[in-house]
């Protein structure tokens, strides 16, 4: 018994599949997709900016944010990357702070003083925009409350016993 335990310990230890993926997101593919947006943001909207001076200023301020949450984003994929302790909590915390700004910055162009009738344009791509964080919060953060994989990598030898169980028990 105890040898198929550990079997099952070791057969989900590791960054491998969906958490690899995860990974990747967080390092490499959610930082490409926002610097892009970033530069094409900026493309877009700069011819504006002496009309509307607000709308400079909020892009500039969504720009940090997203800076932030790009340096954030990287740092909690390393941490999951290299199995540092605490790593969970840290991605955890991070699709929080992701979830928060998403709403942020869903909200931030309807402040920066642009006539109704753009803001009601735009109204369409902010709820998409927030929908697909929202998805793509619930998919990750719900991925690091459930997976076997997860626990199996990240657990402490005080958990180990109560992954070792559940894995019997399924």
């Amino acid at each position: 018994m105890e040898a198929y335990r550990n079997e099952q310990l070791q057969k989900y230890k590791g960054v491998k599949g969906w958490l690899l993926v995860l990974c990747l997101a967080l390092t490499v593919f959610s930082p490409l997709v926002s610097i892009i947006n970033l530069s094409s943001g900026y493309y877009m909207t700069s011819d504006f900016f002496p009309a509307f001076p607000g709308v400079e200023k909020i892009f500039y301020l969504d720009s940090l944010l997203s800076l932030i949450m790009i340096i954030l984003g990287v740092r909690a994929g390393l941490a999951l990357w290299t199995v540092k302790p605490g790593a969970v909590k840290t991605a955890k915390t991070y699709f929080l702070l992701l979830l928060a700004y998403s709403v942020v910055a869903a909200a931030l162009p309807f402040m920066a003083g642009l006539p109704s009738e753009v803001n009601y344009a735009m109204l369409p791509e902010m709820v998409v925009g927030l929908l697909q964080s929202l998805i793509f919060f619930g998919i990750w953060f719900s991925y690091l409350n459930r997976s076997k994989r997860v626990r199996a990598t990240y657990s402490t030898e005080n958990t180990n016993e109560e992954f070792e169980t559940q894995l019997v028990e399924r």
